[in-house]
């Protein structure tokens, strides 16, 4: 497959996050600096996502991808991330694919409709970097050094 890079604003729009762990972590501490409104499902978060996000205390089902209060209605969230145990990451795949919800699955590179790309950013400059979601500590390598440019740049 060929992704295409592609910036959308995320100022106010939904977001849900199922799993409560580290990389669930990272990527809610991303999303936040872009303004989205993140939605998390899962038994156990940390301290810091409890304060941040709207937490739902529960284990996933298909339900939470409907709109909240009106069960049946289309999702209100522009993706999800599913970023729990393989076999809960792949029922959510699943779920989203039925209801045309873009989804990433954290587990599993073969069942991301996109790749949550790793971030530099400075300012209105963002940065994303990505290795086909083959080698995150790469994509990882390559972000900080973007930001140690653009922070050099910047002063």
């Amino acid at each position: 497959m060929a992704y295409f890079p592609l910036f959308v604003d995320l100022e106010g729009r939904q977001v849900l996050v199922v799993g409560g762990g580290k990389i669930a972590v990272r990527r809610v501490r991303t999303l936040l600096e872009f303004g989205c409104q993140i939605t998390v499902v899962s038994p156990e978060v940390c301290e810091e996502l409890r304060e941040k996000v709207l937490w739902k205390k529960k284990r996933y089902d298909e339900t939470d991808l409907e709109s909240p209060g009106n069960v049946g209605e289309a999702s209100r969230f522009i993706f999800v991330l599913a970023a729990a145990a393989p076999e809960v990451n792949e029922k959510i795949v699943c779920d989203c694919r039925k209801k045309k919800i873009p989804v990433n699955n954290a587990s599993n590179r073969d069942q991301c409709d996109f790749y949550f790309p790793g971030i530099a950013k400075d300012g209105d400059t963002v940065v994303g970097i990505t290795s086909g979601g083959g080698d995150h500590r790469l994509a990882a390598k390559i972000s900080a050094v973007v930001r140690q440019i653009l922070r050099t740049i910047a002063v």
